[in-house]
């Protein structure tokens, strides 16, 4: 395995972040996300996925005990999870590809 991996290897379309989440949720509680989305800073704290919606998430970020939403996954950037998972490496900035190269 290469030490510096290829940008293709960091890029994680909207549909395989969703699958990501639903996985996390149903089989992997324990394993806490991490985000940035569009325009903003990396959020504080990695949180634990309650729910699934539509395009969304709902997450609990139990350091400041409260429920955080994101309506629409298409304004995360880039994420990270705690946990080795679904080969997927722990603490590692995966990169989200834009809706418009997604379509």
């Amino acid at each position: 395995m290469n030490a510096i991996p290829n940008t293709l290897d960091t890029l994680v379309s909207i549909l395989e972040l969703r699958r990501l989440l639903i996985d996390l949720k149903q089989k992997r509680p324990d394993i806490c996300f991490r985000y940035r989305l569009l325009g903003e800073m990396w959020e504080t704290n990695a949180m634990r996925v309650i729910k699934i919606t539509d395009k969304g998430v709902v997450l609990n970020d139990e350091h400041n005990t409260k429920l955080v939403t994101i309506h629409d996954l298409s304004q995360v950037i880039q994420f990270e999870i705690d946990a080795p998972f679904q080969g997927f490496r722990p603490h590692f900035h995966y990169h989200v590809k834009p809706m418009s190269e997604f379509k």
